[in-house]
């Protein structure tokens, strides 16, 4: 992990000298021109590589274009020398194939969000997102300075891949409905879509009714009554799928899904394939990425949000605090055992609550007197 550490630092150092040199004045701020001072992975000695890169998001879904703008970075930081083909989710494989895909060197890499595949290992699930205890912000400072990145690796590595967070971004939305939801008791009469193994655990010990839907599916499935309830993403994500059209109540918070990242796995083989300059720009234009994205999303949602409520008739509920207080005591019960018997799970979780140790004491401190300058979340 030292050498990532690295690289990962003397691509931050050259997207600094990018921003800060040239003179630029165009838009699009620093990420607009990256590779003005940080093209040292483009000399003439360098090959010319070509990769696929398949997604879990169609080519219409707003998180397919983090994957897009990753790729365009890795092409801009190496003078167009390493080349990195996108593909929505099902023009070469489905979004529950993508792991698989990358794994076995069908392609060379994947855009995921770690969730999907808890299926192999619970673990998976707390590098994509928590109940209540990260935030997008913790998550982004978790990557770059409290070792998540080196956990990520770790677990990713043992099934021969490399994994590089893209975006941190705030909670979802929460759950929209065709009905007012306040309460754990009206979840109970609800058929749900609720996203999440840990999630789904906590929602059957409380006697939530939860059903998985496609996300393409959604939109139907709420019109047509199939569902009560159900939830995708932020406001932005949520508005590209029109739910606002059939879900004109939205429940806060979205204890389920306190953040999101999405990531790229790369094939460990075609990673070490890389000159080491070509794994700096990698490492350079995930990192540009978590950036862009954390404020890109932030603004996005923000905007989203607003119109849905004050244009398209959208009404913002909140859950009772009693049951907040009693969702996020099971969210832990079932954090906690799955730690006791999954290793890996707790060497993420482990991190993450390490990472809580440092910084509650001063999240608190911000946050003295109700004022809210610091940054939600967190063990407290």
């Amino acid at each position: 992990m030292k050498k990532l550490l690295s690289l990962v630092l003397a691509g931050a150092m050259a997207l600094s000298l990018a921003a800060c040199g040239g003179g630029n004045s165009g838009g699009g701020g620093a990420m607009g021109q990256v590779g003005a001072g940080a093209s040292a992975a483009g000399g003439d000695e360098l090959p010319v590589v070509q990769w696929k890169m398949v997604s879990t998001w169609g080519s219409g879904n707003v998180h397919f274009t983090v994957d897009q703008r990753f790729s365009a970075l890795v092409s801009q930081l190496t003078n167009g020398k390493f080349q990195i083909t996108n593909y929505g989710e099902g023009e070469i494989c489905s979004a529950n194939q993508v792991f698989d895909s990358v794994q076995e060197g069908t392609v060379q890499a994947g855009g995921d969000w770690s969730g999907y595949w808890a299926g192999k290992d619970p673990a998976f699930e707390l590098l994509s997102t928590t109940m209540n205890l990260f935030s997008g912000l913790d998550y982004y400072v978790w990557f770059e300075q409290g070792g998540g990145i080196d956990v990520a690796q770790e677990l990713y590595g043992q099934y021969d891949l490399m994994w590089f967070p893209i975006l941190c971004h705030f909670s979802e939305s929460g759950i929209r409905s065709s009905k007012p939801i306040t309460s754990i008791a009206d979840l109970q009469t609800m058929k749900t879509r609720l996203g999440g193994v840990m999630a789904g655990r906590v929602g059957a010990k409380l006697g939530f009714n939860i059903t998985t839907v496609p996300a393409a599916e959604l939109y139907e499935s709420l019109q047509r009554g199939v569902i009560d309830a159900g939830e995708f993403s932020g406001p932005n994500a949520d508005s590209t799928l029109k739910l606002q059209e059939v879900a004109k109540y939205w429940v806060e918070p979205a204890w389920y899904q306190s953040a999101g990242n999405n990531g790229v796995i790369i094939n460990k083989a075609a990673w070490d394939a890389l000159p080491e300059a070509y794994q700096q720009a990698v490492a350079t234009a995930a990192a540009a990425c978590r950036g862009e994205g954390l404020a890109r999303y932030t603004w996005l949602d923000s905007v989203a949000a607003s119109k849905m409520i004050d244009q398209e008739g959208v009404t913002v509920t909140y859950m009772n605090e009693d049951d907040l207080k009693t969702i996020k005591a099971t969210a832990q019960e079932v954090y906690e055992a799955e730690a006791a018997v999954n290793p890996n799970f707790k060497l993420v979780y482990d991190s993450m609550l390490e990472y809580c140790k440092v910084v509650d004491p001063y999240r608190e401190m911000l946050n003295s007197g109700g004022y809210g300058y610091g940054f939600s979340h967190g063990l407290n």
